[in-house]
């Protein structure tokens, strides 16, 4: 399983964007999804916030693995210094006291401290990378919802476009009919309302097809300058929901980021016990001193020790901070559990999204073939004055609309499949998303 990477070579050269009027369209430079994903994940704002956690996390995995080495630390001091001394009379001394030391110090027991410490930010670290990969997972499926809702508006609104060529036809069929004086003014006041209905559909799709526009736009950073290309479907899908759902709770990202952060919890709670134990540090120091203790001249001192140093009594600091910690370990607990549940509720929705329009599918398009034939045979009809003009509307209505429902249930079970990619955790890696990653060995399922 891959993770996201944080660095510089996700920012790539991407295709180029082009108009999505099919006038200006050319086959070379149109857009295609995964090229639009990736370009869309690598440019988003919320994606390169969870990459500086990344960062953030990283820094301080690295501090705390700087625990291990020795700490040197150099001291200089000058002031005055008065003495008074009994052995001397009671002798008072004034002299500007002179210091300078330099103190090396290695940690040797600190209660398990600083082993701790690590595993919880390494533990904090991943659960980072599998955040970014969760957002990029997200991005990707809004990306895609969005790219296919606008191929679905753009039909739609072609659709209606020729709804209202047909209706002008008829109109156009109604008053030369009339004019002739084959046909009436009802029939011609029948194919205005049409006519005028088909156009307000049209201005609503159009409408809507802005709508499309701008979500696409919100996501990707800017407008499409191009035409889109239809994706095509070849995804292979486990057997049952139940199947999908083991997946899922094995791979989804969100899934593995609160194990991530259920390990850090207990790292944590583990640390806080750390005060129980006593300090055993190897502290070297050097001094370089003159006119110290009431006595002219200088003084060096070198120290060698091993120093112990053990908290009896700490107000139940500690006690109350291993609580805490305690708590935070369960509150994690609770947070993957809602997670999982989300998870499950959301793949299947997704699930039997597509198990149901995949059947409506079957009966939508056995009705258009049905209406299809029944609209050519009512228009031969109405040519031939054996159907009436009401019969004629009424079935380019019905076909009309037939159309519609296949356009949008169509996108509604494209869309389904990549929710259930996305449910099971394996959105990116089915579209071979062009990103680079890095590996998070460790496996937290088991929390």
């Amino acid at each position: 399983m891959k993770h996201l990477q944080l660095n510089s070579k996700w920012f790539r050269n991407v295709f180029g964007l082009a108009l999505l009027q099919a006038s200006l369209a050319t086959p070379g430079y149109a857009m295609e999804l995964v090229p639009t994903i990736e370009d869309a994940i690598i440019h988003n704002p919320e994606f390169r916030e969870q990459l500086k956690i990344h960062q953030g996390a990283k820094a301080e995995l690295d501090g705390a693995q700087g625990s291990w080495l020795p700490t040197i630390d150099v001291a200089a001091g000058v002031g005055l210094e008065e003495t008074k001394k009994e052995s001397l009379n009671n002798r008072n001394t004034s002299l500007t006291r002179k210091e300078s030391s330099i103190r090396v110090t290695e940690n040797l027991f600190e209660g398990f401290k600083t082993e701790n410490e690590i595993q919880r930010h390494q533990a904090s670290m991943d659960a980072a990378a599998f955040s970014a990969e969760s957002k990029a997972s997200q991005i990707a499926l809004d990306m895609t919802e969005a790219y296919v809702n606008l191929l679905k508006e753009q039909e739609l609104l072609r659709l209606e476009s020729e709804n209202k060529k047909t209706h002008e036809r008829i109109l156009d069929q109604i008053m030369q009919r009339s004019e002739a004086g084959i046909g009436n003014q009802v029939e011609v006041d029948q194919a205005k309302a049409r006519l005028a209905l088909a156009s307000s559909n049209e201005m609503a799709s159009r409408n809507n097809y802005n709508d499309a526009l701008s979500k696409f736009q919100r996501i990707l950073g800017r407008m499409p300058d191009n035409d889109l290309i239809k994706p095509a479907l070849q995804f292979q899908f486990p057997d049952t929901l139940a199947e999908a759902t083991d997946i899922a709770l094995l791979n989804h990202p969100t899934l593995r980021s609160a194990n991530a952060d259920i390990a850090e919890a207990q790292a944590q709670h583990r640390s806080a016990k750390s005060p129980y134990f006593p300090r055993l540090d190897i502290e070297i120091e050097k001094r370089w001193d003159e006119d110290i203790n009431g006595i002219k001249g200088t003084d060096e001192d070198l120290q060698a020790m091993l120093r112990m140093r053990y908290n009896l009594y700490n107000g139940g600091k500690d006690s109350a901070n291993r609580d805490r910690t305690a708590a935070a370990v369960q509150q994690a607990a609770e947070i993957r559990n809602n997670a999982r549940r989300q998870t499950i509720e959301n793949l299947r929705y997704a699930w039997d999204a597509r198990k149901f329009v995949g059947e409506q599918l079957v009966y939508i398009k056995q009705h258009i073939k049905l209406t299809y034939e029944t609209l050519v045979g009512y228009r031969k009809q109405f040519s031939l004055g054996r159907r009436s003009l009401l019969d004629l509307l009424n079935t380019e209505d019905e076909y009309n609309s037939a159309l519609r429902t296949l356009v949008t249930s169509e996108s509604e079970y494209m869309i389904a499949e990549y929710r259930i990619l996305n449910g099971m955790g394996t959105l990116l890696d089915t579209l071979k998303v062009n990103v680079n990653y890095v590996e998070v060995d460790t496996d937290y399922s088991d929390q």
